[in-house]
């Protein structure tokens, strides 16, 4: 859309698409210009059941033998020690469930999970950013809103929004 009202339209179209969906959701911005799909990136937020998801990834990943970059935003103070031990754990199941050699993971710190997403889309030099949208209470919709639907409103690459309980059906 143009104006004011057509993006209020829209953001709500995508934000609702996103919300009901029981499948994953592929939003591309109006003015993108597909160039192939070297890099896709997750935003993971460390879950046994993103597992899945990442292995849904390998089976858009693989016909564009792209690489899939998993992505875990922190605060700028964490417990490095416990947060190491979180990441081997993940990791360590992809590599025991996901057959696929293009995969690696970066730990982005930043303010906030908003602020790091839209540094990891604005300078991770990738293709596609991939993410599981999480439901939210009431209250956390209203003042915070999800991740997913504040990247949906700005993000100028394509957003791929899975649903939470994801199953393999790339």
């Amino acid at each position: 859309g143009t104006g004011m009202v057509s993006r209020f339209i829209l953001g709500s179209s995508s934000r609702k698409m996103i919300e009901k969906a029981k499948f994953p959701v592929l939003l591309v911005p109006a003015k993108f210009i597909f160039n192939g799909v070297k890099k896709i990136a997750f935003a993971t937020d460390l879950s046994s059941g993103d597992i899945d998801v990442i292995n849904s990834i390998t089976g858009l990943a693989q016909p564009f033998n792209a690489e899939i970059l998993i992505a875990h935003v922190t605060g700028e103070t964490y417990d490095k020690q416990e947060y190491q031990h979180k990441v081997d754990a993940f990791l360590n199941e992809i590599t025991g469930k996901i057959n696929y050699p293009k995969i690696y993971y970066r730990h982005i710190k930043s303010m906030d999970v908003d602020h790091g997403l839209d540094w990891l889309t604005a300078h991770g030099q990738i293709d596609i950013l991939a993410m599981v949208h999480r439901q939210h209470s009431i209250i956390d919709r209203v003042f915070e809103g999800s991740h997913t639907q504040k990247l949906a409103r700005h993000i100028k690459l394509p957003l791929l929004a899975f649903p939470i309980g994801h199953q393999q059906i790339i």
